[in-house]
């Protein structure tokens, strides 16, 4: 029986030292980033656009690859050209610079560019999560130490849980706004994972004015979803299903415009799915083993 409480006093402690050491949020972000130690010449990664549809007219800049535009099906590649560390010099603007030619991108295995400004999914601001990039840092130092780079975005992403509803009803005038926005934030053993889940929806009727009277619903829903290899600091997944309505009214006429994007990127060499956290797992075990030995003592 005592050897029996000695191991699940040593689960219990391991398991607390696990979880502090990925959800210590005591780490400020430095200034000097490392990039993978992968990430040399002659090293190549794909991905497979698995999901492309686009509905509407407008112009999305960010299915720009070099001079082509991509489409489902399509394969990209990045070829790393120079050291990603000796590029960077620590500072992650320095691999947008012209001059800086550290990687070359090939659709379909035909070079299209070594600029990162000519891919337009390199930058993943347009996504909504946050100013993050198709690689990221893995390791920053600053005076107190080297940390990992995915635990502080971690600990620091801002996860949200909230609606806003604003109504005005006024003589002849009335609106109605309504928004819902879920953010989350997971870390895995191999896997950082980042989604948002939001919705806009806008009524107005305006009839002030009987010779100019307008009714108009206008909905937008976006669900995005991004995952970071801790190894490389690649994508290995992202999707993102963008749409919005609009349906105008006037007096003779009725205009229904929608504009609709739904891809999915995924890595067809390193892992796409969000791993299982198993330091969690053996704090549930722990937790259990606890229980039972409790209940068995009580009877």
């Amino acid at each position: 029986m005592r050897n029996s409480k000695k191991m699940i006093l040593l689960g219990v402690f391991f398991s607390l030292i696990i979880l502090s050491s990925l959800n210590s949020n005591n780490i400020v972000r430095g200034q000097e980033y490392s990039y993978s130690l992968l990430l040399v010449p002659d090293v190549t990664y794909d991905w497979s656009v698995t999901t492309l549809a686009v509905v509407g007219s407008d112009t999305n800049a960010f299915l720009d690859y070099g001079d082509e535009t991509i489409h489902q099906g399509d394969k990209l590649t990045a070829t790393i050209l120079l050291d990603v560390n000796e590029s960077a010099i620590g500072d992650p603007l320095q691999l947008f610079n012209t001059s800086n030619v550290w990687v070359e991108f090939s659709l379909n295995d035909v070079n299209q560019s070594t600029n990162v400004d000519d891919i337009g999914i390199f930058d993943l601001s347009w996504m909504d999560l946050g100013d993050y990039y198709f690689l990221e840092p893995t390791l920053y130092t600053n005076s107190t130490g080297v940390y990992d780079n995915f635990l502080i975005y971690h600990n620091g992403y801002s996860e949200k849980d909230e609606e806003s509803r604003k109504e005005t009803n006024e003589y002849a005038f009335y609106e109605l706004k309504i928004k819902k926005v879920v953010t989350s934030t997971k870390l895995s053993t191999n896997t950082w994972t980042i989604k948002i889940d939001s919705s806009e929806d806008e009524t107005v009727e305006n009839f002030r004015n009987p010779d100019n009277w307008f009714k108009e619903h206008t909905t937008e829903t976006l669900v995005a979803e991004l995952r970071f290899n801790r190894e490389t600091g690649l994508v290995t997944y992202l999707q993102y299903t963008f749409n919005w309505n609009r349906i105008l009214e006037t007096e003779g006429s009725l205009v229904d415009d929608t504009t609709a994007v739904d891809l999915l990127i995924e890595s067809t060499q390193l892992p796409t799915s969000a791993s299982y956290e198993w330091s969690f797992a053996v704090v549930g075990l722990v937790v259990f083993s606890v229980i039972v030995i409790i209940r068995r003592k009580r009877k």
